[in-house]
């Protein structure tokens, strides 16, 4: 049995509150009628919301009618339609804590069929996968989408990207959620998503002032041994910002739009920071704790260390409305029992 799986059904009980907390802003739309990617026939579509005209990176998609099958390409935009009400038909697989696109936060928004997952999501998936779906709606708006992989696309079902003023994988998730209301016909619920979701984060913050004006830094280990810290404004920091963090001092001028920035073991010192947040840490522990730069950074000696596991690792790479509730309180958990431990 896959253990990622086997984990995921333990924790799925657990996670369904946290989840529901999301999804409160939808308690006013219809449910879904029971089949995967369906509008209820579209009788949850605000009025005049067709048709539509959405611009993006590769010029602009007219959606004339609400879509009733709906394929979700992009990293988190299943979450985003999860949290309207809508279950798409086809859900993007990351490498990560689960095999079928569906995170534990999002199984209590999940009603209806199981959607299809396609893999290999966001490098070198498989057009025919999509076509087999029928979708008539695309959203591959958190994606790396060229040209080429658009015009496939877009052949298939009229086609969602991000703006064209945006850099892949740093999209705030605000205009992601807002961007895939208006494309399902549901811009009103998607702008009430974004705002409970703020209040949300308004609230955590002014209940933990300690954040503000603190240093973190939130890093992963790549495959070249390497480590690499995410930009403020990228999808993995965005929840850090919005707590009141900032980067490291020795690492503020090195982003400059970039979603990451590289580090070898020699400028591990430029981490150094209040608490530093290590993306799925225990695959990599072995490893970092045999390495002396790593072990005597202050940080680490002092118990300013977070280890993230899979499964938070995974809902911090998608802010969105699901997964911002979950992470929230895992951020706040864990790096409130780590100064705890500190104060020791």
């Amino acid at each position: 049995m896959n253990p990622a799986i086997t984990r995921r059904s333990m924790l799925s009980l657990t996670f369904a509150t946290v989840a529901g907390l999301a999804v409160t802003a939808c308690a006013g739309a219809d449910e879904s009628d029971g089949s995967a990617g369906t509008l209820a026939s579209g009788s949850n579509v605000e009025p005049n919301a067709f048709p539509v005209t959405i611009d993006h990176k590769f010029g602009s998609t007219t959606i004339d009618n609400a879509p009733t099958r709906i394929a979700a390409v992009g990293i988190g935009d299943a979450d985003v339609l999860l949290s309207l009400g809508v279950t798409p038909v086809l859900v993007p697989v990351w490498n990560g804590s689960t095999d079928d696109g569906i995170g534990v936060w999002a199984e209590s928004a999940l009603t209806g069929g199981e959607p299809v997952s396609l893999a290999n999501a966001t490098t070198d998936f498989d057009i025919e996968t999509i076509a087999a779906a029928s979708p008539d709606l695309i959203l591959a708006v958190n994606n790396a989408i060229d040209e080429e992989t658009y015009q496939q696309l877009s052949a298939i079902a009229p086609t969602v990207l991000h703006a064209a003023d945006q850099v892949d994988w740093v999209l705030p998730w605000q205009e992601v959620t807002t961007r895939i209301g208006t494309a399902v016909g549901l811009p009103a619920a998607g702008q009430n998503e974004v705002r409970d979701v703020e209040a949300l984060i308004a609230r955590t913050r002014a209940e933990n002032p300690q954040f503000v004006g603190k240093s973190a830094a939130l890093v992963i280990r790549w495959s070249d041994g390497n480590l690499r810290a995410f930009s403020p404004e990228s999808a993995r920091a965005q929840l850090l910002t919005a707590l009141g963090f900032t980067p490291p001092p020795a690492l503020a001028d090195r982003f400059a739009g970039k979603l990451n920035t590289e580090l070898s073991a020699e400028n591990y010192s430029l981490l150094e920071a209040d608490y530093l947040l290590f993306d799925n840490y225990e695959r990599s522990r072995s490893d970092m704790e045999q390495q002396s730069t790593f072990a005597s950074m202050e940080v680490v000696r002092t118990g300013g260390l977070i280890a993230l596991d899979p499964i938070v690792s995974d809902a911090v790479s998608m802010p969105n409305p699901l997964t911002i509730p979950f992470v929230l309180s895992q951020f706040v958990d864990q790096i409130n029992q780590a100064e705890a431990a500190r104060d020791r």
